[in-house]
């Protein structure tokens, strides 16, 4: 007798053990601290969560702030404090695209922008799909891609995965690099925010659920509860919704299905690069790094900085010459005058650099993240022909120092926003804008304001993200609120202004300054007048939505753009083009270096080619 009760117990303790468990976790999503009422609304659920006693931790999947601001990011890290559970969390799109600091802001409040956790029979597992800096739309980048196979390959078969990113999967850019990676092994489920609803669909033959916000921005709002047991998969909302002005309190169930039982294993195509003979293809490697500004040609090759703040100097035939880490995140696209380099980091610190052998010859702190993209320029500074270099900060003041021994010569602090764009130097002026949702322009020799220009003052549709095209006498500007506008450069008067091309950050100007380019945000192309605003030809494409910011250039008569595709295009003679594919991640503005040009991507993907 006590034999058969010892094999039972056995029987039992093996078939618990290979078995998983039952386990509750809450699910939290986009709860947008900073937007109105936001922190009294998720207080409220997280009383709700530490009340509950199934509940054994929390995971968020995102936009955790409204606009990224290492205030708002620092609160929410304060309201999800309160949590009695463990929590994990990633990034979403509106903790990245206005980010300060390349992203650091989230790594330096929560910890790190991605996440394994290990749990009885199961392992859950997160990444950031926010992009810093580059347009909507989500991607993971390199450095990601390669930890999740570091994961996926420590990982027994019979265990099961849940994985959690902010956008949905047929949002992001490259999800087959992620999805070929779970699907080989025992994955559950894919669980999305962004949406601010409750969903379910099948990527790819995979299942993804999408939760509803956590903020009131929504009809219903609230938080999710997942249940797992041996077999199903259950999903319950506890949270509000509107019934005329107000909210009343409500809880259901909207998924209550068993597991799926697996996974096709066959992996998705993933071709990264396609030469459709249209260009010469000189040379091609990977700097294996994300970068969010393109390279720096020089006589002798160009340079590159990522954004995790590695400066590296690449020589004629793409052979690495020597890299410096500049100790930070890095936004800002380094500047060449004369012999030396100079890149600054959101660390607030500006290096000047010996171009020919990386040597750091001089590093000076100003105390502020350098957002800027960088600007060198001739003058007369203590009686002396020189040059200067001209950096703008998180805090909107912009300064000009002295490239040789970095003397500060001026600075100003008319803007109250971050400046991020590139400040564009006209004989006597330089013209930026700033997060504030103005324009500026400051006289080049004492730092004074000349005048500001705004069409639409409003932070959400600022023209800082925007490079602006010059002829010298008028300067353009695209805003996301769809607009295009024409700057007089002395006055800081509007020339024109049109909201007919649905324009986006991409646009660019003919060598001969009468052509304006214009991509816009959804499977539109327009050439137009310069000067009038008028349309000369606008075509329908079918690229789809594109929020890639990126500045057209006339190359061999050829308008050349990359889409967020990786897909490289030429414009001419009303014919387009497609020249190559570079990979799918966004494709950065091509530059010129001497007689060939450079094509780069956001994953640190680098095409040397010239034109046929």
């Amino acid at each position: 007798m006590r034999r058969v009760k010892f094999t039972l117990t056995l029987l039992f303790f093996f078939a618990a053990a290979a078995f998983p468990q039952q386990l509750k976790f809450a699910w939290l999503t986009d709860s947008h601290t900073g937007y109105d009422k936001s922190d009294s609304v998720l207080l409220k659920q997280i009383s709700q969560i530490n009340s509950s006693s199934d509940i054994a931790f929390v995971i968020h999947t995102g936009d955790v702030s409204e606009t990224g601001t290492w205030e708002q990011l620092e609160q929410a890290q304060k309201l999800l404090s309160n949590l009695k559970r463990k929590f994990f969390i990633i990034p979403g799109n509106h903790d990245t695209k206005w980010s300060h600091m390349g992203g650091m802001e989230f790594d330096q409040n929560f910890g790190d922008s991605k996440f394994r956790f290990d749990t009885l029979n199961y392992i859950f597992i997160g990444l950031n799909s926010g992009i810093v800096l580059r347009g909507g739309g989500g991607h993971i980048v390199p450095e990601q891609i390669k930890w999740l196979e570091e994961q996926i390959n420590s990982i027994k078969d019979n265990r099961e995965i849940y994985f959690f990113v902010h956008h949905p999967m047929d949002d992001i850019d490259n999800w087959y690099k992620v999805t070929n990676l779970l699907r080989k092994k025992n994955l559950k489920g894919i669980f999305v925010g962004h949406g601010h609803a409750n969903r379910t669909k099948e990527i790819d033959g995979l299942p993804q659920f999408m939760g509803v916000g956590s903020t009131s921005k929504t009809k219903l709002y609230g938080y999710n509860v997942v249940e797992i047991t041996r077999d199903d998969l259950k999903i319950t909302t506890k949270g509000s919704v509107r019934t005329d002005s107000t909210f009343s309190d409500t809880l259901f169930t909207w998924y209550n299905e068993p597991k799926v039982p697996g996974v096709n294993p066959v992996p998705t195509d993933s071709l990264d690069f396609i030469d459709h003979k249209q260009v010469n293809v000189v040379a091609k490697m990977d700097i294996g790094q994300t970068l969010v500004t393109s390279p720096v040609p020089h006589k002798d090759g160009f340079l590159a900085v990522s954004l995790s703040g590695t400066l590296f100097n690449y020589n004629k035939d793409l052979e690495l010459e020597w890299w410096v880490d500049l100790g930070a995140n890095c936004v800002s696209r380094p500047v060449i005058a004369g012999d030396m380099v100079f890149a600054g980091s959101v660390g607030g610190d500006i290096y000047q650099i010996d171009l020919k052998t990386g040597e750091v010859l001089q590093s000076l702190g100003i105390n502020e993240p350098i957002t800027s993209q960088l600007v060198a320029f001739p003058v007369i500074f203590r009686e002396r022909q020189t040059q200067a270099v001209l950096i703008g900060t998180a805090d909107g003041t912009l300064y000009a120092y002295e490239a040789s021994d970095l003397t500060p010569i001026w600075k100003n602090s008319d803007a109250k926003g971050r400046i991020e764009s590139l400040p564009v130097v006209l004989a006597d002026r330089v013209i930026f804008s700033a997060w504030d949702g103005m324009t500026y322009c400051i006289d080049l020799r004492s730092g004074k304001l000349n005048w500001k220009w705004s069409e639409n003052v409003n932070f959400y549709y600022s023209t800082a993200s925007c490079i602006p095209v010059t002829n010298g006498d008028y300067i353009w500007f695209v805003s996301p609120d769809k607009s295009v506008s024409c700057v007089d450069v002395l006055l800081g008067k509007t020339q024109w202004s049109s909201k007919d091309y649905n324009a986006w950050e991409s646009f660019g100007l003919s060598n001969d300054g009468k052509t304006l380019w214009i991509k816009s945000v959804e499977n539109e192309f327009h050439a137009v007048n310069a000067m009038t605003g008028k349309k000369i030809k606008s075509h329908k494409m079918k690229w789809g939505v594109d929020t890639n910011p990126v500045q057209i250039r006339e190359i061999g008569g050829s308008a050349v753009f990359g889409l967020k595709s990786g897909r490289f295009i030429g414009y001419k003679k009303e014919k387009f083009t497609e020249l190559f594919f570079l990979g799918q991640a966004r494709g950065l503005t091509v530059e010129k270096m001497g007689d060939l040009w450079l094509a780069s991507n956001m994953d640190g993907r680098v095409l040397l080619f010239s034109v046929k």
